[in-house]
């Protein structure tokens, strides 16, 4: 009623140019007449655009490929029968529902992306025209015995001051008199890794390498079949230090070391400890025993046979897993968990003392710090404690995290081994002793002496461990499409037409697309109005 008078009313209006004003309307009825008629306008225009939407949907449900929806809405489909239309709009609601549910959790599972190992083995063949070979380790070989009494014995003092330090007690290191004149005083500026260096077990104590037949400096000519490695365990053997020893399985790729341990050469404060002879590690060649906490111990008198496998870990970098992949290499070689502690140890100590206990094998790795070993005064004074207070610390188990941010390494190679032992035949010994060095005479001698360790492969396989997504896009698709296909009928093309709807229905509905009427009427005409 109020749109069609306000309709006359300017229709009278425009032509007459105002001359019926006065007789007709009167200027307060006609502006009330032109307020309500906005209104009126404002909510036709409201449900024409609800009816808009309806219509469009009422289309949009004849032509496409979900096949439950136009059991809804197209009035050729169960007739007039309003119940029946009523039920399918429920079950369709419920369907809903239950496919958002479904893609709700589907969406979580992507975003956390859960993990799971895969194992496999595989065989190491290098091509086709080259007998099957597989790497050896490097093995570490460290004596119990850090320091030999012979070099206690040409410095005076000084074995005292090591067994003083070697109590690993800040307060009675503390105490010690380094001035000058004093017994201690001689030594104040000597390294740790130099007295372990240059009064380790000698060199000729490490008896043979013998690969299969042939001995380790005939296969890897020059003194590269082994070097020595200063470590907090002593002046270890580190034997194939490059990694370039290769073999077969069983004994034709057998490697046959031969050590003796000289105990005439044990220090007084050796012979105290309970064990003796040597602790045994196999790793890979681009990491160091002193970032490994396991190890072997053997003793002499016996024969071991070490069976060795080889397995290789990787683990996915985040968002699914939790390994570092631009961590490589740090001071002490490859990078892994135990290498990274042992650097965060080193900075910690930098950083407290300016000095570390013993300097790592490759602090170039690390070119802002310069990593250089303590003086005996300066870890009595500062190093000792400031170690003990991070080991304290570090070996907290109630602490949740600790300093060391080390994540694991992405790629982990680890030499497993089975180990089995013997004792030394005594007619074994009987004619080794005519070959013992001076000071050894006696099968005895060989018997609490010798020690053999022979390190082969019992198979030729590489077992791989993989830390896989359980869950990835694949299987994020399967579940929506299998959820979207089963209880509502679509596809990827019913996706492409339900966002093509929504993009007409929006330009029509904001920008007056094919919508005449609204562009001519004379109440949105500026011209007009």
């Amino acid at each position: 009623y109020y749109i069609n008078l306000a309709l006359d009313c300017f229709e009278s209006v425009y032509r007459s140019n105002f001359n019926m004003l006065g007789s007709k309307y009167s200027l307060v009825t006609l502006s009330r007449l032109y307020e309500h008629a906005k209104r009126s306008l404002t909510c036709k225009r409201r449900v024409d655009l609800t009816m808009g939407w309806l219509q469009d949907f009422k289309e949009f449900s004849d032509g496409t490929t979900a096949h439950g929806v136009k059991y809804i809405f197209h009035p050729s489909v169960h007739g007039n029968f309003k119940i029946v239309k009523i039920l399918f709009l429920v079950v369709w609601l419920v369907a809903i529902a239950y496919s958002l549910f479904v893609i709700y959790n589907a969406v979580g599972n992507y975003v956390g992306k859960p993990t799971g190992t895969k194992f496999q083995v595989i065989a190491s063949d290098r091509s086709k025209d080259k007998p099957s070979s597989i790497d050896f380790p490097t093995i570490s070989v460290c004596s119990h015995n850090l320091v030999t009494k012979s070099y206690f014995d040409s410095k005076d003092g000084l074995e005292s001051l090591w067994t003083e330090l070697d109590q690993w007690d800040p307060d009675i290191a503390e105490k010690l008199d380094f001035s000058e004149g004093s017994e201690a005083g001689k030594y104040k500026d000597w390294t740790y890794e130099k007295i372990i260096s240059d009064g380790g077990p000698s060199n000729w104590t490490f008896l043979q390498c013998e690969h299969f037949i042939n001995l380790c400096e005939e296969v890897i000519p020059g003194p590269d079949f082994y070097e020595r490695e200063a470590t907090l365990t002593g002046n270890c053997f580190r034997i194939n230090p490059n990694g370039k020893l290769r073999g077969k399985g069983g004994d034709y790729g057998k490697l046959q070391l031969m050590f003796f341990a000289d105990l005439n050469e044990y220090s007084d404060m050796t012979k105290r400890e309970p064990q003796y002879g040597y602790t045994v590690v196999f790793h890979d060649h681009e990491s160091y025993s002193s970032t490994i906490p396991s190890g072997f111990w053997l003793s002499p008198g016996s024969i071991y046979k070490v069976d060795l496998s080889l397995t290789k870990e990787f683990r996915e970098p985040p968002p699914a897993g939790t390994c570092d992949p631009t961590r490589v290499n740090n001071t002490y070689g490859r990078y892994e968990e135990n290498s990274c502690i042992a650097q965060c140890r080193d900075d910690v100590l930098m950083e407290k003392c300016g000095c570390v206990h013993v300097s790592p094998p490759h602090p170039h790795n690390v070119p802002d710090k310069l990593y250089r070993g303590c003086t005996l005064q300066e870890w009595a004074t500062c190093g000792l404690r400031a170690y003990k207070d991070w080991v304290v610390e570090y070996s907290n188990v109630k602490r949740l995290q600790t300093d060391c941010n080390c994540p694991p390494t992405c790629t982990e190679i680890q030499y497993k081994a089975q180990m089995s032992s013997s004792q030394l035949s005594k007619f074994y010994a009987e004619g080794k002793a005519a070959r013992l060095p001076p000071g050894y005479e006696s099968a005895q001698d060989v018997l609490e002496n010798l020690l053999i360790i022979d390190i082969l492969f019992t198979s030729m396989q590489i077992s791989e461990i993989r830390e896989i997504v359980t869950y990835g896009w694949g299987n994020f698709l399967g579940d929506v499409g299998g959820v979207l296909g089963l209880f509502l009928g679509a596809s990827m093309f019913t996706i492409i037409e339900f966002t093509q709807f929504i993009v007409c229905a929006v330009l029509r509905s904001c920008c007056g697309l094919n919508d005449k009427s609204r562009q001519h009427s004379p109440l949105t005409s500026n011209e007009n109005l």
